[in-house]
């Protein structure tokens, strides 16, 4: 099963890509693009969340 760290970044990160797909969309971006930056977004949310989680951590 997932942990609630797994679970949040997961959260946290289609949160960030289905915003980030909304406002490239509404800016008037053609839908590749959009999903382009969507999946850019979500990457790098992926990338840096846990990082921050676990120094978050590691102070505690």
């Amino acid at each position: 099963m997932f942990s609630l760290h797994v679970l949040l970044v997961l959260t946290v990160a289609a949160l960030v890509a289905t915003v980030t797909c909304a406002l490239a969309l509404a800016a008037g971006a053609p839908w590749p693009t959009a999903l382009l930056s969507c999946g850019a977004a979500g990457g790098a949310t992926l990338g840096v969340l846990p990082r921050l989680l676990d120094q978050r951590r590691d102070g505690e």
